[in-house]
């Protein structure tokens, strides 16, 4: 696979496990008011800097799906996406499988959207 097809799959994957997250009914009325601005954490493309194609869009449609507003951090390896979430500057992000099980270990502060059928 490509960077270009990662970074698209990425992205899906992203779009996909937030619609699961929003499709439930929030636990707290005013979640939206208590985070501010939700911040999701993804890795570029090797040799892309802090850029990912198709970004913007997502950044709008995500703002408008959830009635606030949305950033992405863009990180330049997964080892800066795990620093990120550990120390609380991102509240979501697109992990790869090895990515989410150090992220597991090292802070426990994730929990999986999804998970792969077998």
């Amino acid at each position: 696979m490509g960077a270009r097809s990662a970074a698209s799959q990425a992205l899906r994957t992203c779009a996909a496990a937030l619609a699961v997250l929003f499709a439930a009914p929030p636990a707290h009325a005013d979640w939206r008011a208590d985070i501010g601005t939700f911040r999701i954490g993804i890795v570029a493309e090797p040799g892309g800097g802090n850029t990912v194609p198709g970004l913007a869009r997502l950044t709008d449609a995500y703002t408008n799906a959830l009635g606030m507003k949305v950033e992405f951090v863009v990180a330049r390896d997964y080892a800066a996406l795990i620093e990120a979430q550990a120390s609380g500057r991102i509240q979501y992000a697109v992990y790869s499988a090895l990515a989410y099980a150090t992220a597991s270990e090292r802070c426990g502060c994730v929990e999986p959207l999804v998970a792969p059928a077998t």
